[in-house]
């Protein structure tokens, strides 16, 4: 063995010790850096306000399309303004993950309309009764007394909503008309839900619908000019798609493992996915994954993945829910890194075990649909998953909440035939791992080596490597990942592995490596026979 001792040449003459302190070990595996979230989408960049009933929400003191590390849902809220995307998709990801390495870009919203909403109150209260709130997944009740006016009914509505400042819109009154308003200009503000009730003395509660409906205590109630997702009703009209190209264009030059967008457009999208395929390229070297999510209906959610087609977008879809599907989107990706402690489960995520099997992942906030009919029928998540979408379905030990049925790309044609090559976010992930550990321990192990074409006897010289030592060494590291149930097959797939010196380019080395992704079991089939 050679011992090299950098700082001490062999020509050195004066007399002493010298020991050169060689801090940290050599590269052994990609997977203990810390895995970094980026989440894209609106901030408030102006502050909002209005008065009837005042109301006043701080702008973000972010910068439009400039990178920002987020500590915390607290910061997140003084950087990008409460109930922005941006907020509401912090709070999301540290709910699933408290430790989470996150950051966010904003992006320019457009010049455009604000979704909006109208909730109708008539006649003054003949009696004592309250008006139930359901809103993101909070609750909020408002109390009426006999006697109040639509006037004074409309706006206690309104200042409850504008005092909970996370909520990702605000409302006003003007005689009994209550409008609910969108924090954002665009079509996003078309999928966020709203939700209320009557609720008597007693506790009897009555939805309020798009039909007038009755107190039972002399006031009525009726939504206008909205839109429906499923059996909910939702804010309409915003309008003006925002662009993400100036966002992505300024995280390029860093790697987020995963990007989560607001998008729900097949453009923004789209985008994305260019953006990470780029960032996979040879001489970049960022492998970067990109989550987005949708509430819409099944058939359009299925026609929205098959156009992206992507191996590195995952596509979340929870329809009708009442939480935001950019959030949805944002838990999902939390949850796929982290796990789901934080949501009383006992799984890893990517980051502990890239190849880990993510079926039936816990979210710790994202909710069910309200009416069970609009949640995925059985049929429905399985051809979900045969079309590129990863549904959430319900929780088996937590009512009312979410799981990760199985977590797939969105990839799912080629050449527009069915084709499940990457079918399971693991067969990009631990790829992604593998390419990652590589790189790294290779960059350390022969750093500074010359090559020398293989021959019957070993090199002699120090750091002189030929192919077939690399050929060693990569075997090497595709065991030990083979150990840590990461690969399989790796004996029988070594003739596979290939490394050679480049016949034209001196010193270079090309290189054919077998990755078999170990597959999470999914199904158990059988009978059980009766005898």
């Amino acid at each position: 063995m050679t011992i090299s001792v950098a700082g001490v040449p062999a020509s050195r003459k004066t007399p002493g010790v010298n020991f050169n302190v060689v801090l940290g070990g050599s590269g052994t595996s990609a997977g203990q850096a810390p895995r970094r979230i980026m989440l894209l989408g609106n901030m408030i960049a102006s502050a909002l306000t209005d008065s009837s009933p005042a109301f006043s929400v701080a702008a973000g003191t972010a910068a439009i399309a400039t990178p920002v590390f987020v500590p915390s849902p607290d910061d997140a809220a003084v950087l990008f303004g409460s109930g922005s995307e941006l907020h509401r998709m912090s709070i999301a990801v540290f709910a699933q993950d408290p430790a989470a390495t996150l950051y966010a870009c904003p992006v320019a919203e457009a010049s455009g309309t604000p979704a909006t909403v109208v909730l109708t109150f008539a006649t003054t209260a003949t009696a004592a009764f309250t008006v139930r709130l359901r809103l993101c997944g909070e609750v909020i009740d408002v109390g009426v007394a006999s006697g109040d006016t639509v006037t004074a009914i409309a706006t206690a509505v309104a200042d409850a909503i504008n005092d909970n400042p996370s909520l990702p819109y605000t409302a006003q009154n003007s005689a009994g008309v209550l409008t609910i308003e969108a924090k954002h200009d665009g079509p996003r503000g078309n999928t966020l839900i709203v939700d209320a009730y009557f609720v008597s003395s007693t506790g009897a509660e009555v939805r309020i619908t798009a039909s007038s409906t009755s107190s039972g205590a002399g006031t009525t109630g009726v939504w206008s000019s909205n839109d429906t997702i499923g059996s909910e009703i939702t804010l309409a009209s915003g309008a003006t798609q925002d662009n993400f190209t100036d966002a992505l264009a300024a995280i390029e030059p860093q790697r987020y493992d995963r990007i989560v967008g607001a998008c729900i457009d097949a453009t923004n999208a789209g985008r994305i996915v260019t953006h990470v395929n780029a960032q996979a390229g040879p001489t970049v070297q960022l492998l970067e994954q990109g989550v987005v999510g949708s509430t819409d209906t099944y058939a359009n959610v299925v026609t929205f993945a098959a156009g992206r087609n992507a191996s590195r977008l995952q596509v979340v879809w929870n329809h009708a829910t009442v939480i935001p599907c950019w959030e949805v989107a944002a838990q999902v990706c939390a949850a796929r890194l982290a796990g789901d402690a934080s949501a009383g489960g006992a799984r890893v995520g990517e980051a502990s075990d890239p190849a880990a099997n993510l079926d039936s992942m816990e979210l710790a906030t994202v909710l069910m649909a309200r009416v069970v009919g609009d949640q995925p029928t059985a049929t429905e998540v399985e051809n979900a998953l045969n079309n590129g979408v990863t549904p959430v379905g319900a929780s088996g030990s937590r009512p009312g909440y979410g799981v990760i049925v199985r977590s797939i790309t969105s990839r799912s044609l080629l050449s527009g035939t069915p084709n499940y090559a990457v079918l399971d976010t693991s067969s990009v992930t631990v790829p992604d791992y593998i390419a990652d550990t590589l790189r790294a321990d290779l960059a350390v192990t022969f750093a500074g080596c010359k090559l020398s074409p293989d021959s019957d006897s070993a090199p002699t010289a120090p750091r002189v490597v030929t192919p077939s030592i690399v050929r060693a060494r990569i075997a090497q590291k595709l065991k030990e990942a083979e150990a840590a149930a990461i690969l399989i097959n790796v004996d029988a797939n070594l003739p596979l592995l290939v490394v050679e010196a480049n016949a034209l380019v001196p010193g270079r080395l090309d290189c054919e490596i077998p990755a078999a992704v170990i597959p999470g079991l999914h199904l158990i089939a059988g009978n059980v026979r009766q005898l």
